[in-house]
Formats: structure tokens, C-alpha cells, sequence
């Protein structure tokens, strides 16, 4: 019978998937859990029985005495120690003896869809018996308990999931990031006391729990059970899409406003699913990345911004021209650059000093930023030199917007030490050609500001890049 000891060696998961099978059909998972791996231990067990006693017994069907020891045989002793295990859990004998009959299907199931039709009678006839054992041994363990004896077993079993009970209470209330259980019907069921904090209801630790989640002597319990999203609103558009999906976890950040600052959260969701596989609810732990998430704003803003005048600097211009030209070059839409460039910089430091020098630049960039439309990217690319990118505008009416902005940087006053400064641009106008990248484009245009210094300054040249011509103000 050595052919069939394999065969049951060599099927074990399949024999779990085939009981679970017949527990989700006939409605065992209510009261047992549906993941696959949770069948492993019972498969596993009752096929090293078999093949022990397949081993004991030298293949030959076993039989039954009148003095029948059931803790000689493997299979037997294995039902004996199943009995005492499920009545420790509750489970009364009429539902385990039911789930044992879908146990024998199974192993039946196998010998007569796998085993060799040579030793198939023989190997059908050996497993029906042996099942006959087990079911033998776990009756007459079952029955042979005093019923005192059961209620100092269940009240063992009671204090050991007491024990364990109060072991993760207490790691859910002593855990600093806030915990939330939310159940099927998305009600705050449950909450840690970091949790109690941050919503700012008075708890002390274990009290939501051992109040079960209603009022207490105080009264301080008294709101738990409402919608969670009356306490957390700015979750609610997550948790939905969460709870309406089939993803059992889902990590994400968070943004709200609250008293006009913006606070930050990584949030974590877990689904709860009961032994059936039925959702009963979910799992929220939150993070407060707030001072993270603005020291990594501040860190980002460092590396992008020009620190004088506010602008982007040269790396993140180009960073983010370089995704406008490749959108203009996708959807064939047009696409401008302005260079433009203080006339006589150096005079200026040189008569009011760097510091009024500085001044000026920064009013420029707040003149420009001011004046530019969101989409503009603008940036400093030089020591007094700056650029603009237009997305979706023809050369034309980016030459009109230049002369505007060279206008109005006329009339600018900067006020310095040594008296009233103003000053003038001189500004080149580039349309982006086909097969043009930045690199082109920010050549031709600098090609068209100084044409603008050399024809005079102050004022506005449009580059024609295909004919080379330019047009004047």
C-alpha cells in the first residue's frame, strides 16, 4: 500500500481545497475560517495518521475488537485528540461529526479520481474503515468526559483567550498612532485611546472596549456609535472607495485643512472579514506625517526655487519645460519662450550696490509672476536673465504679452539707499518649430534678446527661427 500512502502525501493540497470546498457548500465556514491554509493543520495531521496506520497495520484493512484500545492506532488516537481540541473550542459533536463526513468525501474523492485502478478497491475499502475509527474514537472520547471535567476544560480554554484577548488590548491601546474599527455599517465601533485624542473624546485606555463602545458612568462614550465619518470627513471619500473595492489592504496619504493649516496622514485600511469571508467592517490606523510632509515641502522647495527671487531655478525650469515641449510636440498644440534680460545690471549694482541690485531682481520676479497665468513656467536662468515658457500660445500673442511685461517692468520703482531705481528689459520671442527641443528654442531666443540689447535695449524682438527674420517694437 505503498502506492496509496504517496498518493495521500503527494495530494495534501488538494485535499484542502477540496474540503473547503464542501465546507463553503454545506455552510461550515460559518463557524470556520475560509482561508486555505487554515485547513493545512487537520490535512496534514489526518494524512500522516493514515499512512502511519497504513504502515502499522501492513496495508491490510483494519478491524475492530471488543477490547479496542483507540489510543494504540494513529487514526484513532488522532480522533480522540481532535475531540478533545473542538470541545475545548465549543463546537458541540453533532457539528463536528457532520464536517467529518466531508472529510471522508474528500479522502474518497481522491482515491477515486488519483489511485490506480489496480489498488482502488483495495485502497476505498482501507480509508472507508479508517474513518470508521476516527468517528469511534471521537465519540467515545467525547462522551466519556464528565461534564464537570468539560467546564473546567472550557473555563481553561475561556481564561487562555481572556489571556490573549488582554494581551492585544493591550497593544492596540498602547500603540501611538490612533486605531479605529469601523463596522459593516460604517459606525465607529471600537478606537485605541491615541485614536480618543485625536478626535478629542474623553477615554481612558480599555474603556471603548469593556464599555462596549456605549456610555459609561461618566457619560464620556456616550457618541461613539455614530457614522465615523461624522468624526473624520476628510476620510470619507478614501474609506468608501475602500470598502466598495476588493483590495483586503490599501495604503495612502491624506491631506485636510484644518484651522486654516493643512495637517497630512498616511492612512492605512485593512478589511475585516469574519470566519465566513463575509466583510464585517474595517480596520483605519492612522499616521500624522504633518511635520514630515512640510519638511519635505520645504526640502523640495529649496532644491526647485530660486532663493532670491522666488522663481524657479535653472534645473527646474528646464525640469519642467522639458515636459511642455514634449505635451506641445504630442498634441501638436503651439508653444512660446521669452528670454528677457535687465539693461545695464551691472550700473545698477555699481551706483546703488548689490543689495539694491538684489531688490531689483526680486521685484522683477514677484512683476512677473504676478502677471504670468498659472500654466507659465517662469524661471531665473542667468545671474539677471530669466525665461518663460507659454504653453499654448503662437508666437504672436506671446510677442504682445512680452511687450506688456516690458512695459510694466518700466514703470516699476525699487527704492534704494541712494535714492528711486528703475530700470528696463530687453526681452526675445521664440514659437517652438517641429523637432525643436528646449535646448533649440532657449538658443534662438537668445539669439532674438540680443538682437533686442544690440538694437538699442528696452524693448521686445520676435525670432523667426525657420527665416531667421525678426519683427521689432
Amino acid at each position: 500500500m505503498e502506492q496509496l500512502s504517496q498518493l495521500l502525501r503527494d495530494n495534501e493540497s488538494w485535499l484542502m481545497v477540496r474540503i473547503l470546498s464542501y465546507a463553503k457548500l454545506h455552510n461550515f465556514t460559518k463557524y470556520t475560517s475560509t482561508l486555505l491554509d487554515a485547513w493545512r493543520l487537520s490535512i496534514s495531521g489526518l494524512t500522516n495518521a493514515l499512512c502511519t496506520s497504513l504502515h502499522k497495520h501492513g496495508g491490510e484493512e483494519p478491524q475492530f475488537n471488543p477490547d479496542e484500545d483507540y489510543t494504540s492506532d494513529p487514526v484513532t488516537e488522532f480522533g480522540r485528540l481532535e475531540a478533545k481540541r473542538h470541545r475545548e473550542r465549543g463546537i458541540t459533536i453533532s457539528m463536528f461529526l457532520g464536517l467529518l463526513k466531508y472529510y471522508r468525501d474528500t479522502y474518497i474523492d481522491l482515491v477515486e479520481e488519483k489511485c490506480p485502478e489496480e489498488i482502488k478497491a483495495a485502497s476505498m475499502r482501507f480509508v472507508l474503515r479508517s474513518f470508521d475509527r476516527f468517528e469511534i474514537a471521537l465519540c467515545a472520547e467525547w462522551v466519556a468526559t464528565e461534564s464537570q471535567e468539560q467546564i473546567s476544560t472550557l473555563e481553561e480554554a475561556n481564561r487562555r483567550l481572556s489571556n490573549e484577548k488582554n494581551k492585544y488590548l493591550t497593544v492596540f491601546e498602547s500603540t501611538p498612532r490612533p486605531a479605529l474599527l469601523i463596522d459593516k455599517d460604517g459606525l465607529l465601533d471600537t478606537l485605541n485611546l491615541a485614536a480618543s485624542n485625536l478626535l478629542g473624546l474623553e477615554k481612558i485606555s480599555g474603556e471603548t472596549y469593556y464599555s462596549g463602545g456605549h456610555s459609561t458612568a461618566n457619560g464620556n462614550m456616550k457618541r461613539l456609535r455614530k457614522p465615523f465619518t461624522d468624526y473624520l470627513p476628510w476620510l470619507k471619500e478614501e474609506a468608501n472607495l475602500f470598502s466598495e473595492g476588493d483590495l483586503l489592504f490599501h495604503r495612502t496619504e491624506v491631506k485636510y485643512e484644518s484651522s486654516g493649516a493643512n495637517q497630512y496622514f498616511d492612512v492605512f485600511f485593512a478589511r475585516m472579514l469574519d470566519v465566513s469571508d463575509k466583510y464585517s467592517g474595517i480596520l483605519i490606523i492612522l499616521d500624522d506625517i504633518t511635520q514630515r510632509k512640510k519638511l519635505e515641502i520645504e526640502l523640495s522647495h529649496l532644491a526647485t526655487t530660486d532663493a532670491l527671487t522666488g522663481a524657479n531655478n535653472r534645473h527646474r525650469f528646464l525640469e519642467r519645460a522639458e515636459e511642455e515641449f514634449v505635451r506641445s510636440s504630442r498634441y501638436n498644440r503651439p508653444l512660446s519662450l521669452l528670454m528677457l534680460d535687465i539693461d545695464y545690471f551691472k550700473n545698477i549694482n555699481d551706483t546703488f550696490g548689490h543689495a539694491a541690485g538684489d531688490d531689483v531682481l526680486r521685484a522683477l520676479s514677484t512683476a512677473c509672476r504676478r502677471m504670468f497665468r498659472q500654466i507659465d513656467i517662469f524661471g531665473r536662468v542667468g545671474g539677471e536673465e530669466f525665461a518663460v515658457i507659454l504653453p499654448e500660445t503662437p508666437i504672436d500673442v506671446a510677442t504682445s504679452v512680452a511687450e506688456r511685461l516690458r512695459q510694466t517692468l518700466a514703470l516699476l520703482r525699487v527704492e534704494g539707499y541712494n535714492g528711486s531705481i528703475s530700470f528696463t528689459v530687453s526681452i526675445g520671442v521664440v514659437e517652438r518649430e517641429d523637432g525643436q527641443n528646449i535646448s533649440d528654442v532657449m538658443y534662438y531666443a537668445d539669439k532674438a534678446l540680443y538682437k533686442a540689447k544690440n538694437a538699442g535695449r528696452n524693448r521686445v524682438v520676435a525670432g523667426d527661427v525657420t527665416a531667421e527674420k525678426n519683427t521689432t517694437f
